[in-house]
C-alpha cells in the first residue's frame, strides 16, 4: 500500500484500513475541518464494522476534528506525534476518547 501523499487520498483509503473486527458494535460519527491547500470537509461513519467517508460534514458528529490538511497528514504519516500537534495547538479535537477510539480502529500508515 503506497503512502497517501493528499488529505483526498487519506479519506479514501480510510475504509481499507478499518479493523473490522475492532470495529464490530461501534458507531461512530466524525467530522474532520482541514483548512488550507489541499484541505476539505470530511464525515467519516463507522457503524458495525464498516467505514464510509463522505466529502461535507453530514450528520450529528461525536467528536469534530479542525486542523491544516498539511498537519492532519504528517500525524497521519508518522511525521508528527499527534500530541505534540494537540498541545501546541494545531489540531483540535472536540471528544478526545472518542478520537483516540478512532485511532485504534484504523491500521497505521507509519
Amino acid at each position: 500500500m503506497s503512502l497517501p501523499s493528499t488529505i483526498q487520498e487519506l479519506f479514501n483509503g480510510l475504509p481499507a484500513r478499518l479493523k473490522a473486527a475492532d470495529a464490530a458494535g461501534k458507531n461512530s460519527v466524525f467530522h474532520f475541518d482541514l483548512s488550507g491547500d489541499n484541505g476539505g470537509q470530511y464525515t467519516v461513519t463507522v457503524a458495525d464494522g464498516a467505514c464510509k467517508v463522505e466529502t461535507g460534514l453530514n450528520g450529528e458528529a461525536k467528536c469534530k476534528v479542525s486542523a491544516a490538511a498539511s498537519d492532519y497528514l504528517d500525524i497521519e504519516l508518522g511525521k508528527l506525534r499527534p500530541e505534540m500537534a494537540f498541545m501546541m495547538g494545531k489540531i483540535k479535537i472536540s471528544n478526545l476518547p472518542e478520537m483516540m477510539t478512532f485511532m485504534q480502529l484504523f491500521t497505521k500508515l507509519a
